[in-house]
């Protein structure tokens, strides 16, 4: 559904220089409003329409689908993930020191491991 050839540079380029600034210590703020969440997701959408010169009415999932491009929420969930794994394999004593919460209670304060609970 591309409307024109795509050169796989402008996504590399777009995963590994713009993507990380936008996303540096996601595990941490990843919880943040959805409001937040939106607009991250909405700049994606617009580099990537600049990215493959889309015209306005093509979709932005069918963007994203075609340069292969996760959503943003997507993108925090994996790093967060990896983030907290990387915590509890931890040989570090500082961090095994650090006592741990459920993150399945529900309290009114949206906790960084909340992120990997299903919506």
């Amino acid at each position: 559904m591309v409307f024109a050839p795509v050169n796989s540079t402008k996504p590399n380029l777009y995963k590994s220089l713009i993507r990380p600034v936008m996303s540096y210590a996601s595990p941490v703020w990843g919880a943040a409003a959805k409001s937040h969440i939106k607009k991250l997701e909405s700049a994606q959408n617009i580099i990537a329409r600049q990215i493959i010169n889309s015209p306005w009415f093509i979709r932005n999932k069918y963007i994203t689908k075609d340069i292969k491009l996760k959503t943003i929420k997507e993108h925090l969930k994996k790093l967060t993930i990896s983030f907290f794994n990387k915590i509890e394999n931890s040989n570090s004593p500082a961090i095994q020191e650090i006592t741990t919460y459920d993150p399945s209670h529900s309290r009114k304060k949206r906790r960084p491991r909340t992120l990997l609970n299903p919506d």
